[in-house]
């Protein structure tokens, strides 16, 4: 049923995605798989890869480029939510295995889901050309400021 909603709507940028735990599991994957029942692209998101960008970004106090800004209405329950998982790391065979569980048994965390989704999808946008800082600078009609590019002093001595 996802797969039939998502192969009619591809044209619009909707894409059928399903998340994967691991180490090495990028945030948006090169290529989608078509190795699944409906036989439509389906990209593979690395959802620990998103979910240490996310913890290290809410660990910011200051505001400033990396910084996650929220709206003022959301409640603490949000919060909860968002900040529901852990990482643990348990040993095999003498090699850790970090992993994201639940801090507590039955704590919802769908805040923190659609985060990572959501993530998700932006690099998914960008990988497939989308500019956001171009497109927000022609809406505002301002520039929004850039990083400025340090000189590199070629040595003649090493050609």
């Amino acid at each position: 049923m996802a797969y039939e909603f998502c192969r009619t709507r591809l044209a619009r940028r909707i894409w059928a995605i399903k998340g994967r735990g691991g180490p090495g599991i990028p945030v948006w994957p090169r290529r989608p798989t078509r190795t699944n029942k409906g036989k439509i692209p389906l990209f593979i998101v690395g959802v620990d890869a998103v979910k240490d960008a996310v913890y290290a970004r809410l660990k910011l106090t200051e505001p400033g480029p990396g910084a996650i800004h929220f709206p003022r209405r959301l409640d603490a329950e949000y919060f909860r939510q968002l900040t529901a998982e852990r990482v643990v790391t348990r040993f095999e065979k003498g090699r850790p295995i970090r992993s994201w569980q639940p801090k507590r048994d039955g704590e919802r965390n769908e805040a923190l889901d659609t985060f990572v989704y959501a993530h998700a999808a932006l690099h998914g946008l960008i990988s497939m050309g989308m500019r956001l800082n171009e497109d927000a600078e022609g809406v505002s009609g301002r520039s929004t400021p850039t990083c400025h590019k340090t000189e590199v002093i070629r040595s003649a001595w090493m050609g």
